[in-house]
């Protein structure tokens, strides 16, 4: 299935921007069609926006107002008049795209790096502080759709590396080809936070990863762990790790060390950011690391494919990267390591509810593996967890969720995903009905973790969180779907790892006409 991109500029991209969307996007193996529209011209060419899967917006502020730095500089009036031309502007392009198209829109904010006057004035706002303004604006105009914050992108580079006179002055292109290169690449990494594409679980070391030191030789006194000293850089992954954790990333520790002493550093330890509740599943043992993190998987429900580890050790990353190619390694080194996690697309408006439900049911994991142990067999196993299982039409403030499960969701799953809006879109279709799956037992509250959509006569949706396997829920689902609609169709996406699903669907269907339709992620 062909994705087309939409770019809408007032300053000359092509063909470099084109050039580069293609090929960042072509590591996705998707089939990108990459259009350019002039800002000056999109009335005429409206109607490249209505199929568009992506529209990005890049408007210059040194194209829109070339004199603004001196008249700025001549009255605050002027620049309050300049401001409020530029947000008219901006919400009068936004209402033509959102007429036009249903398209997610990217779009980049205003910078003023290119004013030359700090040469003279000294690093003080360049203005009158007029593209700050303008951008807080865009934040809240784009509440559903991205803001790409431009200066911070010039900031990776330096103002050096950005801008090409050469370029500026000859094609009308005033950033440089590696920076052109440097936006394609945050478009496609939009592109993957936008449709949920990312890693699932990290998995990492203690020694010389969450503290400095060998804890078997130095003991809990003797790690180097803290705010300030040699024990800031492993203070510091912990809050990365932390802000991965309140995206939605499922933290694990894979260690050779005695389960006991780690705990005791969790629990006493004053500078640790961790805490034991943070951490979905320990493997805290003498044995291979490549067993640990397949157990870690086993017991997560993820596939290996969905890790990342963390590891301190040359040795050990090359034993996993050996025995589990799957698996995505990083070596830990606090000058050169960060970048690797470019891997994970993550979105910070997650739910932290949803998050807490998904830990304490991993945390809760232990007892219903204790319970399942003394059960012999499945069906007592199931009467023993008290399940409550709530099927109902789902609302409004459940969207987030649905879109979340049906994007990360690899085995149980027929393969649809959906964002937010397609959700939104897909509800004012007529016959379309949208279920949302809640799950309690004897241990905990599990949340959502299923939901179905049917169109019609056709079963569009079908998706049931890892967390939830095990327990014949799917068997509920498809019973309540096949009860209250007349289910002739269902169209099947291929993930890779749905196949178990699949033959089950075909047992309980026999009659049902399957669609191999082509896989969405």
């Amino acid at each position: 299935m062909r994705n087309k991109i939409v770019m809408i500029s007032n300053i000359t991209l092509e063909p470099y921007l084109m050039t580069y969307i293609i090929k960042a996007f072509s590591s996705l193996e998707l089939d990108i069609q990459a259009v350019f529209v002039s800002y000056e011209e999109l009335n005429q060419k409206q109607i490249e926006l209505y199929n568009a899967d992506i529209v990005s917006v890049c408007l210059n502020f040194e194209a829109m107002y070339p004199n603004a730095e001196v008249d700025t500089a001549i009255s605050k009036a002027m620049a309050d008049d300049i401001m409020k031309d530029v947000i008219q502007k901006c919400q009068k392009l936004y209402h033509a795209v959102k007429y036009c198209s249903k398209a997610h829109i990217l779009w980049f904010g205003f910078e003023d790096y290119y004013v030359n006057c700090d040469i003279i004035y000294g690093a003080v706002p360049m203005l009158s502080g007029a593209v700050e303004k303008v951008n807080q604006m865009l934040i809240d105009m784009l509440t559903d759709d991205t803001y790409i914050d431009l200066k911070r992108l010039i900031a990776r580079v330096g103002t050096v590396g950005v801008y090409s006179n050469k370029c500026k002055y000859r094609w009308n292109t005033p950033y440089s080809k590696e920076f052109i290169m440097l936006m394609a690449e945050e478009l496609c990494k939009q592109y993957l936070i936008y449709t949920g594409r990312t890693k699932k679980c990290i998995v990492f070391d203690c020694d010389n990863v969450l503290w400095g030191g060998i804890l078997s030789e130095d003991g809990i006194e003797g790690i180097r762990l803290g705010s300030s000293g040699l024990g800031k850089e492993y203070q510091d992954f912990q809050r990365f790790l932390l802000a991965m954790h309140y995206c939605g990333i499922i933290l694990a520790v894979c260690s050779k060390n005695d389960e006991d002493d780690v705990l005791r550093v969790f629990h006493d330890h004053s500078g640790m950011l961790l805490k034991k509740e943070h951490i979905a599943c320990f493997q805290i043992n003498w044995n291979d690391k490549s067993e640990g993190i397949k157990a870690i998987a086993k017991k997560l429900n993820v596939g290996t494919d969905d890790i990342v580890f963390v590891d301190d050790s040359f040795y050990e990353i090359e034993a996993v990267k050996f025995m589990l190619p799957d698996v995505v390694t990083i070596q830990y080194d606090r000058e050169l390591m960060y970048n690797q996690f470019s891997c994970f697309n993550l979105k910070r408006n997650i739910n932290y509810s949803v998050i807490e439900q998904r830990n304490e049911t991993y945390r809760t994991n232990l007892c219903r593996d204790k319970l399942r142990e003394q059960c012999n067999n499945l069906d007592d196993f199931i009467k023993s967890l008290c399940m409550k299982i709530d099927i109902h039409k789902s609302i409004p403030m459940e969207y987030g969720r649905i879109s979340e499960l049906t994007q990360r969701t690899n085995r149980c799953t027929i393969g649809k995903r959906y964002t937010v809006a397609e959700i939104k879109e897909q509800l004012c279709l007529q016959d379309t009905y949208f279920y949302s799956v809640t799950v309690v037992d004897r241990f905990s509250d599990l949340g959502i973790v299923g939901a179905m959509e049917v169109c019609g006569d056709a079963l569009m949706l079908f998706s049931l969180s890892c967390r939830a396997l095990g327990r014949n829920i799917e068997q509920k689902m498809l019973d309540f779907i096949i009860n209250r609609h007349n289910i002739r169709r269902v169209e099947i996406s291929a993930t890779g790892k749905n196949e178990e699903l699949i033959l089950q669907l075909n047992q309980w269907c026999p009659n049902v006409v399957y669609i191999n339709a082509k896989a969405d992620n």
